[in-house]
């Protein structure tokens, strides 16, 4: 039996009580758009909610598809599209169904720790590529193409980026097309981040390369992080065996979440994601400049997502690790930032901070990370 373990992001949010600020975790302090809750109010006795198709409403995929299409400059058809329960599924059940024995699945480094995680279920293996501080994180399409091997099964690409908030180029995501042309890797692109860009839209992959995967999400540009819904657009050759994959998982995802993200996917609270995404903004501008203030510390400014990355190397080094540091930071100032070691190797020596919590939090929190910060440097 495989040993699978919670993430060190989990596992860190775990030691903390209810009395800490919590800088660390990825979810919105925004609640659920007021249109989407008063959609669903108002129809829920008229809508039956038992089982759905197993890959969701035909609606919400046809809205799903027309929405991937008008951003990747590709037709997509409804029958690529498979309606999931968040993310986290999509990925599950995609790499479940394509990596066989002996297969590597490439994944960033520093990146989102499911990745690793979600291989782990697999019988594959995980490599990392790095994302370079001297390239402020963003791809460079020969450090995953130097590592393809005749095991490679799939590539993971993450854009705007968890844990740094960087977007990748376009002329590096058409260099890594041209160069996985042929290999039948599968890119898989995980978009949850895409909608929370603070200019231009991040380029896509999906309409430059035909084993191009992607998945998407409500949770974080909508604020539905419980309503579990999400989806993956894959190549036509594999889309039934990801439909079973999915279909004896989980059945179907929520039939009431689909008919909410029906809603939003239509433009129901496009205004008020519009706000939200504004108000992400200045918290990003103000969270930079608070933890230069309180702190002594600087980051790139994250051009997606609502995450700071900084270095923290000497800090580190004296706490024992940024792991140890954030758990003393609990122990004694009762705030929850993530530890970089959390996103693989290339992240030791940094912290995460998440700029998605109340403003007044964000403030308290950075003041008692500066504390903390100058005992340590003692």
């Amino acid at each position: 039996m495989r040993t699978v373990e919670k993430t060190l992001i989990r596992f860190v949010n775990d030691q903390a009580g209810p009395d800490c600020l919590n800088l660390g975790l990825g979810e919105p302090s925004f609640p659920t758009p007021a249109p989407i809750l008063a959609h669903v109010r108002e129809h829920l006795t008229d809508w039956r909610l038992g089982y759905t198709t197993n890959e969701g409403y035909r609606e919400l995929r046809e809205l799903i598809a027309a929405r991937e299409s008008a951003e990747a400059g590709v037709r997509v058809v409804p029958e690529r599209v498979i309606v999931t329960m968040g993310s986290e599924e999509a990925l599950c059940v995609f790499l479940q169904a394509a990596v066989e024995p002996g297969d590597e699945v490439l994944i960033p480094d520093p990146g989102f720790p499911v990745y690793e995680s979600i291989t782990g279920l697999t019988p594959g293996t995980a490599v990392r590529y790095p994302l370079r501080p001297e390239n402020r994180f963003r791809l460079k399409a020969a450090d995953i193409l130097d590592r393809l091997t005749g095991r490679t099964r799939a590539v993971i690409l993450n854009s705007p980026n968890n844990p740094t908030g960087a977007i990748y180029e376009d002329d590096e995501l058409a260099a890594l097309a041209a160069g996985l042309k042929g290999t039948g890797v599968y890119a898989v692109t995980d978009d949850c981040y895409r909608a929370l860009v603070y200019g231009p839209q991040p380029p896509s992959i999906l309409g430059r390369y035909e084993n191009a995967v992607l998945v998407g999400s409500l949770s974080k540009s909508h604020s539905m992080t419980g309503w579990r819904i999400g989806w993956i657009v894959v190549p036509p050759g594999i889309a039934s065996t990801v439909g079973a994959r999915h279909h004896l998982t989980v059945i179907c995802a929520a039939s009431v979440s689909q008919r909410a993200a029906i809603f939003a996917l239509s433009g129901g609270s496009d205004a008020v994601c519009a706000a939200n995404l504004d108000e992400l903004r200045r918290r990003r501008d103000w969270a930079l400049a608070g933890l230069r203030k309180f702190a002594g510390l600087e980051a790139e400014r994250p051009e997606g997502a609502f995450y700071i990355f900084t270095r923290v190397s000497e800090e580190c080094r004296r706490a024992g690790g940024s792991l140890s540091l954030c758990l003393r930071l609990i122990e004694e100032e009762k705030v929850i930032v993530t530890p970089g070691a959390a996103f693989g190797p290339a992240g030791e020596g940094w912290l995460r901070i998440s700029f998605a919590n109340l403003p007044e939090t964000i403030e308290e929190g950075l003041k008692r990370l500066g504390r903390f910060l100058d005992r340590l440097r003692k």
